[in-house]
């Protein structure tokens, strides 16, 4: 089966004046479609310049990145906004919601962005909503919200329209430990339920117990990968 995702030999160089200061020196990973990961590793590692790249918000010095059989590194700026606007879901620390809309407003926004036009599936939207335990809470603005709640509402509108993948950057990193559970839960539902491909860059143990398979990150390569018995058993 084809990997949804697919990163081959993928390196980046920053340069800091005339210093040349490398993030990542041939990282290569595959996902699968419905498979949810994390990437660990030590501050400075590359996990963050990997999971821009991959959403296609950085070009890499060199190396590929497809999705879903597009090679994203050969595309022009405009080929590969669209192609982030089909196709790639984004959450992170910061909500980023707009404060002057309700979450189903939010979502609702999401929709237009990514079909040109709003009200394309409202059944979609309270599915998605009620998955995440947002349903009494559709017309409720971000200020009417807990820190946790806005994150859920982030959550959804990421994959309000159906994502390939769902890239994840320190989702709790905002959070307390009982709001962090609570979003962590729901990103394994979206996961279980609907089969969204999820992958999730973190420094919480927590949050990596819950996923598929842990991807381990160290000076700009992948050095280890390591599928979860518990996730195993959870798919079988």
């Amino acid at each position: 089966m084809e990997p949804v995702l697919e990163t081959i030999d993928l390196r980046m160089v920053y340069h800091v004046g005339k210093v040349e200061v490398p993030a990542l020196r041939g990282a290569t990973l595959q996902v699968a479609a419905g498979e949810y990961v994390v990437i660990m590793g030590p501050s400075g590692c590359g996990k963050s310049t990997f999971l821009h790249i991959v959403g296609g918000m950085l070009k890499p010095t060199s190396g590929r990145v497809v999705i879903e059989g597009e090679d994203l590194t050969a595309m022009t700026d405009a080929q590969r906004t669209d192609l982030r606007r089909r196709k790639i879901g984004f959450v992170f620390q910061r909500f980023n919601l707009f404060p002057t809309l309700t979450a189903e407003g939010n979502l609702k926004l999401a929709e237009r962005i990514h079909a040109g036009k709003s009200d394309q599936d409202a059944s979609r939207r309270r599915e998605v909503l009620k998955l995440l335990g947002l349903a009494d809470k559709t017309q409720h603005k971000p200020l009417e919200l807990s820190g946790g709640e806005q994150q859920r509402v982030a959550i959804a509108r990421a994959v309000i329209n159906r994502p390939a993948i769902l890239l994840a950057d320190e989702p709790t990193g905002n959070l307390d430990t009982e709001n962090s559970d609570v979003v962590l839960d729901m990103m394994v539902q979206l996961n279980k339920e609907l089969r969204q491909t999820i992958i999730m860059i973190t420094h919480n143990a927590e949050a990596a117990a819950r996923a598929d398979r842990v991807i381990e990150m160290r000076d700009g390569l992948v050095v280890r990968s390591n599928v979860q018995m518990g996730a195993v058993q959870g798919h079988s």
